[in-house]
């Protein structure tokens, strides 16, 4: 009889470090069960409907898929012994939303090159690693049929979101630059918005661990060029507080408005780096949603539920042209930022435009999708046309 929640995932998973991390700092206990275990095909997937991890099966049998749900459904129940993930400040939780908007989704052209274009020095950890999750207990010419196959969809998917012959010296300079930002902001604050973790650093440990600090390649250049940020991706993986180098120095929460300089070249960053794609996603979304009145809420326009982009559009970034898939869910976590936001008073939603002015974020809140974007029966769907509603 199953007692703990079962984590069905894979270390090498993006998403399924995101969640991981906040079960251990929660000190949540869990068993981990590789996704090559019979049962996730055999119970698991006939219930969630198309095969995309992590998962959280409870005790009772209830299925938890996609981790920000996973978080928000532990957090909503108050089951973890540790500081909550949204920081009680609203203008730090607008922050935390929003880095983890760009960890889980604007790092993934980064995450994606470095893991898949460096064969030489990563294709022997990945084949093993792979093939021992895939297919645990499968002999060895098996599991390396299984990774083949895992890594052909991966490396089309890689071209999918902007990675390509024409952006890879691109995306290696403004990886190294969001590391040695990071890399300096972590000097004076163990985690990115204080003394403790939240949903910004969950959003972020997702492609700074299971990819960028896990293969060879990208893992031994993060330890050369931003060392506390390799530090950090330790911290994130242990129960404890593990910040013994700041000899309680660290803050509690920091200010965002007043001497947070190390946080505002961060959010340059991201402004710069990914709120052009956020803005065509969305704009893209209302063009396509404009061409589908009829559209019933509670669908997403797919014959098959489970299927994720809508379309391609062109994305302008850092001087490139590049075709770009089109995600909805993208659209579902640009909303967590923008409730955040709608939730400050006067003074707040004041304090926190000057801050989105001085680090070029200004578009961000005036972002509109005419449809929000819900979860429903573990898939994205569209709700109610907005402008129909008024």
């Amino acid at each position: 009889m199953q007692t703990l929640p079962v984590l069905y995932g894979m270390p090498a998973s993006l998403y399924t470090a995101k969640v991981r991390a906040y079960l251990r700092k929660q000190r949540i206990t869990f068993e981990e069960r590789a996704v090559g275990d019979p049962r996730f095909r055999s119970e698991i997937l006939p219930q969630i409907g198309r095969w995309i991890i992590p998962v959280v099966q409870l005790p009772d049998g209830t299925l938890l898929q996609d981790s920000t749900v996973i978080i928000d459904y532990f957090e909503s129940k108050g089951m973890g012994h540790g500081p909550r993930a949204l920081p009680e400040d609203p203008l730090l939780a607008v922050l935390s939303h929003l880095f983890e908007l760009f960890g889980g989704e604007g790092l993934l052209r980064s995450a994606m090159h470095y893991r898949w274009n460096f064969d030489t020095e990563n294709l022997d950890f990945l084949r093993a690693d792979f093939g021992s999750t895939l297919a645990p207990g499968a002999p060895l010419a098996q599991q390396n049929e299984v990774f083949e196959s895992a890594s052909k969809r991966m490396r089309v998917a890689a071209v999918a979101v902007g990675v390509n012959s024409k952006t890879i010296s691109t995306i290696e300079a403004s990886t190294i630059e969001f590391l040695q930002r990071f890399d300096r902001h972590l000097a004076n604050t163990p985690y990115l918005l204080g003394s403790t973790p939240t949903y910004a650093d969950y959003g972020l440990i997702a492609p700074f661990f299971a990819l960028l600090g896990r293969d060879p390649l990208p893992s031994s250049l993060m330890k050369k060029v931003a060392p506390r940020v390799w530090r950090w991706v330790e911290r994130m993986n242990t129960p404890d507080a593990d910040t013994g180098e700041y000899l309680g120095k660290a803050r509690d929460w920091l200010n965002p408005i007043d001497n947070a300089q190390t946080l505002e070249t961060m959010l340059e960053f991201v402004a710069e780096d990914y709120l052009p794609e956020i803005v065509a996603h969305v704009e893209f979304a209302n063009s396509w949603l404009a061409k589908r009145p009829d559209l019933a809420a509670g669908t997403n326009g797919h014959p098959k539920p489970g299927e994720q982009p809508i379309g391609i559009t062109q994305v302008k970034w850092r001087g490139h042209s590049m075709e770009v898939i089109v995600m909805p869910y993208r659209i579902f976590m640009l909303q967590r930022v923008k409730d955040a936001a709608q939730r400050l008073n006067t003074e707040q939603d004041k304090q926190l435009r000057d801050l989105f002015s001085r680090t070029g974020f200004s578009d961000v809140l005036d972002l509109h999708c005419r449809r929000r974007v819900l979860r429903q029966g573990h898939f994205e769907v569209w709700g109610p046309d907005a402008d129909l509603a008024q």
